[in-house]
């Protein structure tokens, strides 16, 4: 990292530029498209910062939480992509680089300290990647295992050669970027605690706080949110997939969970509810073994046929005003309800809300959740 190289703006067209692309989108239902930046996911034609100053050894990094989500901490990577930018949008140049994922982070004042390395694309695969400008490239690892369990993701892809005109003293107009849209050293320095930087001689550093040579890089010399993405996903249970429909009061029922489902162990304390519904209004629990992804009633059915129908509830909360806030759906799954219908140890269930909504613009005078996918133990 050379400290008299600054941020160059591209206007550049961010394509997915590998063949088995997902950079701006997960492929598969159920998967969590993770990213920093704040381009679309879907970027087409954005300016972005192109950041010339760093040399072939060095590395961009991004701190991923998942600990968040509505499952456990585990994930599984199925893909990661990176953005790789000439600042004249020139297509075809090519660079060399490797993709490590690291699982967890913890800091030591402003230097960050990376979990175990989990993954090494060219030791797992025995081959390189190579990027090509100017956009989004992706590489998919389906067929790799790549987990992590402490909640945050570490995604670094680390440049190993550059083909591209320029040298490390004098910068490279192809690089990776940044989502940084202003010129260089107009941009605030945040966030921290995010991005990544690997340099020469330092190892990793947030390069919000970072300095070269006595001289801080951001934000003449680097500004912004690398452009990393990565689809994930979740490896414990239960969890939600699917689309919930719009309700006439303008939320999206949520499907969530309390407890945990067991069938002879433990606290008999499993809970399936739906949250984000309209009050005082009838609306049932339904579930079978397959999952689905249909049109239904003007939104999505999220279960295939054949289904289990629970007993009709109410949703309860305030009377008077209809609002989306104060009601919501429990379905106590008991262990006698579970043995009465021949659950069984470690079989994938999937179950839905379906909801009165006489007010829905739609005319079908109802409201859908979105899904809860969930396995019994013990």
């Amino acid at each position: 990292m050379r400290r008299l190289l600054f941020g160059l703006l591209s206007a550049a067209s961010l394509f997915a530029a590998s063949p088995a692309a997902h950079a701006q989108g997960c492929s598969a239902s159920g998967q969590i498209f993770l990213k920093n930046d704040n381009l679309p996911d879907i970027p087409g034609t954005q300016t972005v910062s192109v950041i010339p100053g760093l040399c072939e050894g060095e590395a961009m990094g991004c701190v991923f939480n998942v600990v968040g989500q509505q499952f456990s901490s585990e994930v599984k990577v199925n893909s990661v992509a990176g953005a790789y930018i000439n600042v004249a949008n020139t297509p075809g140049i090519s660079a060399i680089v490797n993709l490590k994922i690291y699982d967890g982070i913890t800091w030591v004042g402003t230097t960050p300290v990376l979990g175990p390395e989990v993954f090494d694309f060219e030791s797992a695969a025995g081959a390189n990647i190579q990027f090509n400008s100017s956009g989004i490239n992706t590489v998919d690892l389906t067929n790799f295992d790549v987990r992590v369990s402490s909640g945050k993701l570490i995604v670094a892809w680390f440049m190993e050669l550059q083909t591209a005109p320029g040298s490390c003293s004098t910068g490279y107009q192809t690089n990776f970027a940044t989502d940084n849209t202003q010129n260089a050293c107009a941009a605030a320095c945040s966030p921290i605690q995010k991005n990544l930087i690997f340099i020469q001689g330092q190892g990793w550093r947030d390069p919000m706080t970072a300095t070269v040579s006595g001289f801080p890089l951001c934000s003449c010399f680097y500004a912004g949110n690398w452009i990393i993405r990565a689809c994930v996903e979740p490896v414990g249970y239960p969890r939600t997939y699917c689309t919930g429909k719009l309700n006439s009061a303008n939320c999206v029922p949520a499907m969530g969970w309390t407890g945990v489902p067991t069938l002879t162990s433990g606290s008999d304390n499993f809970h399936i509810r739906a949250t984000q519904v309209i009050n005082q209004r009838s609306g049932l629990f339904f579930w079978g073994t397959a999952s689905a992804s249909a049109p239904f009633l003007g939104g999505t059915l999220c279960v295939s046929q054949p289904v289990v129908r629970t007993g009709v509830q109410n949703s309860g909360g305030s009377t008077g005003s209809v609002n989306c806030t104060t009601g919501a759906y429990d379905y106590h799954f008991t262990q006698a309800y579970a043995a009465a219908n021949n659950i069984q140890l470690g079989t994938d269930y999937y179950g839905q809300y379906w909801m009165r909504d006489p007010q829905n613009l739609d005319g079908t005078g109802a409201a859908l959740s979105n899904g809860i996918n969930f396995r019994f133990v013990q």
